[in-house]
């Protein structure tokens, strides 16, 4: 098992697992799992990693590489580089930025940091049509076009195999294509080549990544792990009739601080829907001890909280906290800084449950790619779930297609 979860101030386990409505859903969910029925599950079982190596082969020529696109085209990506090198992750070639917003000064910033000539792009959209993606698109061309450098044989384009803006431009200028499965929405596409690409280019182990997904759902597909592992998506579905309607994630690792950005996009627009949800918050321990805490103990009961740390290092560096030869800091002398962040987060978590609140903690064996690839599959599963509980379509986002037809007529005027 690579992580294990233990649960406080959750109610009676037994009791609520034979709610009549939680083993409808996980009938139908394991049947889902067993048949390969969901898209992105579909694709990780029929993976070509021939098709990413090669074009990261490709891709590692360059310096630099910018990756364009927002929201799932590029949390997933981010995630799993920032795995590899925490946040130093740009201090070894290539060096990989992520485009993801449209504010033109901090684009210009970094392409005039950069050199052009040595830098590959892969600009990302599922529908090939989203208009932050384009535009950002136009905006790096343009800069090229301004310097006279060709994008010619440094341009890669993921989009779906039909007609859209970003297929149209890939054709019309000979850039390399890579197919979007259809069948895999944004959020959920960590598993394919929108995830998998920008990790493969920072020697992040995409096998092994998806071996971890591949053996979490064979291990639930027991009844027994299975309940053991989405007893959270059961309580969260109740704790939300009683007004408990925001979840904090808080990973106590700066290697994790991404996946709860990650996981806040995949909940938000998974499960808020139809006036129904629980609006996901992100924090990292130890920082926001110091800045979120303070709330979380002492203000309104209406949070879930998800502690996510792993088991301490072997391999320690123990602090020398002589002031002089006489004194000591004896708090912290002959320890570690691990071994203090497992002791504020244990502090945390116990803070947490003398307040009567819900906690869920998560230890990770090693953070490593198998680990990750479970727990990414872990937190995909527990959101469809509970997204069938609450009666919720986990793959659509209807609200936020008014915003974007709004923003065009507004360009128009």
């Amino acid at each position: 098992m690579t992580f294990s979860q233990r649960y406080f101030n959750f109610g009676d386990k037994e009791k609520k697992l034979k709610e009549l409505k939680y083993c409808a859903s996980k009938k139908k969910l394991l049947k889902k799992i067993t048949n390969v029925s969901f898209g992105f599950i579909e694709d990780l079982y029929k993976k070509n990693f021939d098709i990413i190596f090669s074009a990261s082969k490709t891709l590692k020529k360059f310096d630099n590489i910018l990756f364009l696109g927002t929201g799932g085209s590029s949390l997933g990506g981010k995630t799993l580089v920032s795995l590899v090198g925490n946040i130093f992750y740009n201090s070894t070639k290539p060096r990989i930025y992520f485009i993801e917003n449209i504010d033109e000064n901090s684009i210009l910033q970094l392409l005039k940091k950069i050199n052009l000539a040595s830098t590959g792009i892969v600009v990302t959209s599922k529908s090939g049509e989203t208009i932050e993606t384009i535009s950002q698109y136009f905006f790096v061309e343009n800069f090229y076009q301004k310097k006279k450098i060709s994008l010619k044989k440094r341009v890669f384009i993921i989009t779906e195999n039909k007609n859209s803006i970003l297929k149209e431009i890939q054709e019309n200028r000979g850039y390399f294509f890579l197919e979007h499965p259809s069948l895999v929405g944004g959020r959920y596409s960590v598993f394919s080549v929108v995830g998998l690409l920008p990790a493969a280019l920072v020697g992040f182990d995409i096998k092994e990544f998806c071996n971890g997904a591949k053996s979490f759902l064979k291990k639930v597909q027991n009844e027994k792990n299975f309940d053991y592992f989405f007893f959270s998506a059961l309580t969260i579905f109740n704790l939300n009739k009683k007004r408990i309607n925001m979840s904090v994630i808080m990973p106590y690792s700066d290697s994790l601080n991404y996946l709860s950005f990650w996981y806040r996009q995949l909940w938000a627009e998974s499960i808020g829907k139809k006036r129904k949800g629980i609006t996901p918050i992100n924090a990292l321990g130890t920082v926001d001890q110091h800045s979120q805490l303070q709330l979380y103990l002492d203000g309104p009961k209406d949070k879930i909280f998800t502690i996510i740390g792993r088991k301490l290092n072997k391999n320690l560096s123990y602090l020398d906290c002589s002031i002089s030869k006489k004194k000591k800091y004896s708090v912290m002398h002959a320890k570690s800084l691990d071994q203090l962040l497992y002791a504020e987060m244990k502090a945390t978590i116990k803070s947490l449950k003398n307040q009567k609140l819900p906690v869920r903690t998560i230890l990770i064996d090693s953070i490593n790619e198998k680990s990750i690839g479970s727990l990414m599959m872990f937190f995909f599963i527990e959101t469809i779930l509970c997204c069938d509980l609450f009666n919720l379509n986990p793959f659509n986002q209807p609200a936020v297609e008014e915003g974007k037809k709004l923003a065009k007529i507004y360009l128009k005027k």
